[in-house]
């Protein structure tokens, strides 16, 4: 009885000390990060301009909602949002794969090859913008130049509701592209080289080899990598805010972006905070969907 008491208390101390160990943690996410959640989730049922307190807030129901529902701006924010999405995604994973599949094979010189590739990855973002928008300058910017000496006629790029938002998808790749191609690279060096030994006894070529060995088996890096950059891509607030301010004619104006000028410079937090929600629920739901798409699959035979 006595050693059952013993190792019980024993138990319930380090039961004790492993909390204490968790608690600045706990506190943290508590205070910082689920706090303002529930706060958010609460304001979008109030109109609240930024100014005394909560209290001060004016209830009203489901408005923000129904205004979401037909405002074209913020329609057009969306749509503008999910375009930089699909663009910047499908090329992070495409582009990332084919590096990834490229540089594995590279024998002498691999660390320096892979160090060129994610040396973007590494650069500020703010700076990198910065610089693009200049690289993007129509008068003396790099590109046109370039353009003028192949005698190529000049490109408005950040200037023309054509060109703008693809030219932020281009310098936005240009930066992630290496990240995710050192992703893929670890998933393609997990795969057991036997696998393609066997495929290549029994006759099997590269493009076989490829897409019933290294493809199934990456099932869980590509659910990662596009999971991970579609929610950065929904997100994208930096670029647009540094290069073009929504413009031109609200052709770059992105979810986060109106969500922070309707918050910041109209003082409508709580419809602000009404946009935050919705996008959330459709990150939550695109996440849902992927992991219901990519469920775990074994190789198939070719």
């Amino acid at each position: 009885m006595r050693t059952r008491r013993f190792w019980q208390k024993l138990a319930f101390k380090r039961g004790l000390t492993g909390w204490l160990f968790a608690m600045p943690i706990l506190l943290y996410f508590a205070v910082f990060v689920f706090g303002p959640i529930i706060a958010s989730m609460t304001l979008v049922f109030f109109e609240w301009d930024g100014f005394g307190a909560l209290s001060t807030a004016r209830f009203v129901g489901l408005e923000n909602l129904k205004e979401l529902a037909g405002d074209p701006r913020f329609l057009g924010a969306y749509r503008n949002t999910l375009i930089y999405a699909a663009v910047v995604v499908s090329s992070n994973v495409v582009i990332g794969l084919v590096l990834a599949l490229a540089v594995n094979k590279v024998v002498r010189g691999a660390g320096f090859v892979r160090a060129v590739y994610f040396f973007p990855v590494v650069l500020p973002l703010t700076a990198m913008s910065l610089l693009w928008a200049l690289l993007y300058q129509p008068a003396y910017g790099l590109f046109n130049q370039i353009l003028s000496m192949v005698g190529l006629p000049r490109m408005l790029w950040l200037y023309s509701t054509k060109t703008a938002l693809l030219s932020i998808c281009l310098m936005i790749i240009w930066k992630e592209v290496g990240w995710y191609m050192v992703i893929f690279l670890a998933g393609i060096k997990a795969i057991p080289e036997e696998y393609y030994e066997a495929a290549r006894i029994d006759g099997a070529g590269g493009w076989q080899q490829f897409r019933n060995i290294s493809l199934p088996l990456l099932r869980p890096t590509l659910l990662f990598v596009i999971v991970v950059s579609a929610i950065n891509s929904l997100q994208v607030f930096s670029p647009i805010y540094i290069m073009t301010k929504g413009d031109p004619v609200n052709a770059t104006n992105t979810v986060v972006y109106w969500m922070y000028r309707t918050a910041f410079y109209h003082l409508r937090f709580g419809y602000g905070t009404s946009m935050a929600a919705s996008l959330f629920i459709a990150i939550f739901i695109f996440t849902l969907f992927q992991f219901r798409l990519f469920r775990e699959g074994g190789v198939r035979s070719y």
